[in-house]
């Protein structure tokens, strides 16, 4: 059949589309799908339908929640996130797991304490590359000693602070930055990918000097000698962030 002649049925569209007869009308629940036709009293979807539904599953498999997936259909793709689309490889558990040399237990408690969270709503789960450094950072952490639980909801807090921080500083981009540019994707996208190595050069670098700071506040009057010596011999070192897109 055609394009023009293609109808489907909601459960025939959901086999198409590979999900869901329910995720079909959640979506179309949130206004992703265009308007459906009617045959008497049946409801017919059309090959449209199929195709925003494909395209919606890629754009989640990538990354995108779905508000950003609507947003993108809204205004015919906002530039900044096309030029992103495609660019994140989502990992289930197992390969998070795989690639962090953390067992599937533990991934699944960072999981649960929201410490990482899924790329999108998209039909399988998926997490950011990113993420497996991540996890393999905070396995040496309780290889060091640091107990689970208080490691855990330490995380959790300074997670909930850095997002509000965040949400303030993706304001200022969006107010200051973004408004007085090209509206070319490539323009900025690299804008945003060299503000973003700065940025993060400049939290990581921050966040190294106060704790040093805090620590040698604390050990002023310390008689643990050894721990005063280990912090002055590490002050003796340059500490350098180095950021890059791979």
């Amino acid at each position: 059949m055609t394009d023009k002649t293609s109808r489907y049925r909601v459960e025939e569209l959901a086999v198409q589309a590979g999900i869901g007869v329910d995720t079909v009308r959640y979506y179309q629940g949130m206004g992703l799908l265009p308007p459906t036709g009617r045959e008497g009293r049946a409801v017919v979807y059309r090959s449209a339908h199929l195709t925003r539904l494909r395209t919606i599953r890629a754009l989640a498999d990538d990354g995108f929640t779905l508000a950003q997936i609507k947003r993108l259909l809204e205004e015919s793709g906002d530039p900044l996130l096309v030029s992103l689309a495609g660019t994140i490889v989502g990992l289930t558990r197992d390969e998070l797991a795989e690639r962090s040399g953390l067992a599937l237990p533990l991934v699944d408690i960072a999981v649960s304490a929201g410490l990482i969270e899924p790329l999108g709503n998209s039909v399988e789960e998926r997490f950011s590359p990113d993420v497996a450094p991540m996890l393999a950072a905070g396995m040496s952490l309780l290889e060091a000693g640091f107990p689970l639980d208080r490691l855990a909801a330490l995380a959790a807090r300074h997670a909930t602070g850095v997002e509000s921080v965040v949400d303030e500083a993706i304001d200022l981009f969006k107010d200051h930055v973004r408004s007085g540019q090209s509206d070319s994707p490539e323009d900025l996208a690299k804008l945003f990918r060299t503000l973003l190595a700065h940025v993060t050069r400049l939290v990581a670098q921050h966040f190294h000097h106060t704790v040093v700071s805090r620590v040698k506040e604390r050990l002023e009057d310390s008689e643990d000698e050894a721990l005063v010596e280990a912090l002055e011999n590490a002050g003796k070192q340059q500490f350098v962030v180095s950021t890059e897109w791979r």
